[in-house]
């Protein structure tokens, strides 16, 4: 491993997908196995090096290394993804910086742009990008940060037990952050009770290497898994740092910092962000940013990528919160909008949740069965899994089993200055429909 890391030193750039933009890194082959064992983007070692891409291939394809014996540039292992991870794992302790790992069932991805936002007033900020937060993705992301760093956000997305567990040795966090525990990922944990457990794998790991976790005392399930850990730094009600809710749906609140307060305006639609909101500033205040800046930085973020994004389509507003989807997140989505007073004329588009497993049929009735009909003026059902429940007889609820059906509907209808909420798993795909 110290050879390998030494022309890592010379070529700090390690990629696994040789479309990436780059030269002169390390490539390493990952993916299924085939009959030999070897993994699939073995295939593309010869292009990451004769591309200039790569100025070293790591490989587990033996046969491709007697292709090229004399080629020290392949370095052949037993396991790319286990060389990957050891790889990471090596460079992990040589960064200086404070590492916060960030795990949870829904919110990872805002509240990790929402700190860091509030952190970069202040320090130079490392964190995890796009959706690099799985077994390989996370040691990508270690390998991504130097000690030119000050401060680094992981965030770590599992859907099995101990994957938690496994990503959080890896990245050794020196901080953790749980942000919920919903019912992501039923299908494959099943039970909400392996979620929890899964959640609190982070904080086994912060509490067996006695590190800090910073802990919502709005969410007295996430005060009470964890309890082990030696210290906690509390933020919520009856804490340095809590907030008053001023308005919404685009969450408006007084941040309160004891002993001062900043009025905020976010750009995140629905007060259940307000605890991701918080997170946000517990963590800046714990690092000694300023009040005004930990608001500034709040303020700056602009929800993108699917997750709340508010987007215009012809005359209408559309908000986009189709990233994923699970009955928690479904929950408190629809619930802010029945509580919200939006003069618009409102539309609802839900598309089915995936991953549920055994739980797809009584979710998706309790998920229909929440839907206050008089709130909107048309409610469109998107997916297969709405076909083997309860539907009410209203001619203002619609059910479509494909995005293609629906789509062919939305050209029929004549919408002005209407006000769409869409939310769904990935697999829907709805941000396809207000596309044109």
């Amino acid at each position: 491993m110290e050879a390998l890391y030494q022309h890592y030193l010379k070529h700090p750039f390690v990629f696994i997908d040789t479309r990436k933009e780059l030269s002169n890194g390390i490539f390493v082959a990952v993916g299924q196995k085939d009959a030999r064992g070897a993994h699939r983007g073995n295939q593309f070692a010869e292009l990451a090096i004769n591309s200039g891409k790569a100025a070293y291939a790591i490989i587990n394809d033996a046969e491709l290394k007697q292709q090229y014996a004399a080629d020290e540039r392949y370095i052949l292992v037993e396991d790319g993804e286990i060389a990957l991870q050891e790889f990471a794992k090596h460079h992990r302790k040589q960064l200086n910086c404070p590492i916060i790992a960030i795990a949870g069932s829904n919110g990872k991805t805002t509240i990790k742009e929402l700190l860091h936002r509030v952190l970069s007033h202040q320090y130079k900020t490392f964190s995890t990008a796009g959706n690099l937060n799985n077994h390989l993705g996370v040691p990508l992301s270690l390998l991504s940060i130097d000690n030119s760093y000050e401060m680094a956000i992981l965030e770590i997305g599992a859907n099995h037990l101990e994957e938690t567990r496994f990503l959080a040795a890896l990245i050794e966090p020196d901080y953790g952050l749980v942000t919920n525990c919903g019912k992501d990922h039923l299908g494959e944990y099943g039970s909400i009770e392996n979620i929890i457990k899964a959640n609190k794998e982070l904080y086994d790991v912060l509490s067996e290497n006695n590190k800090p976790a910073f802990v919502c005392n709005n969410d007295a399930l996430l005060v009470e898994i964890s309890e082990a850990i030696p210290h906690r730094i509390f933020y919520g009600q009856n804490a340095a740092v809590d907030a008053t809710i001023i308005s919404r749906p685009f969450l408006k609140f007084e941040l309160s910092i004891a002993p001062s307060k900043w009025m905020v305006q976010t750009n995140l639609f629905g007060a259940f962000w307000l605890d991701a909101l918080l997170g946000a500033a517990a963590v800046g205040h714990y690092f000694k940013i300023d009040g005004a800046k930990i608001k500034k930085g709040i303020e700056s973020y602009h929800p993108a990528a699917l997750r709340s994004q508010l987007i215009a389509w012809n005359d209408n507003k559309v908000l986009l919160d189709c990233y994923n989807a699970n009955p928690s997140s479904m929950e408190v989505f629809l619930a802010e909008i029945q509580q919200s007073n939006l003069k618009e004329a409102k539309v609802l588009v839900l598309g089915e949740m995936l991953e549920l497993g055994d739980y797809s049929k009584e979710e998706h009735q309790k998920l229909v069965n929440e839907i206050d009909l008089n709130q909107f003026e048309q409610v469109l059902l998107v997916g297969a899994s709405f076909l083997d429940i309860k539907l009410p007889l209203d001619n203002k609820l619609q059910h479509f089993e494909t995005r293609n059906a629906v789509n062919d509907f939305l050209l029929t209808q004549e919408y002005k200055e209407h006000y769409f909420f869409v939310k769904g798993s990935r697999g829907n795909r709805l941000e396809e429909l207000f596309q044109s």
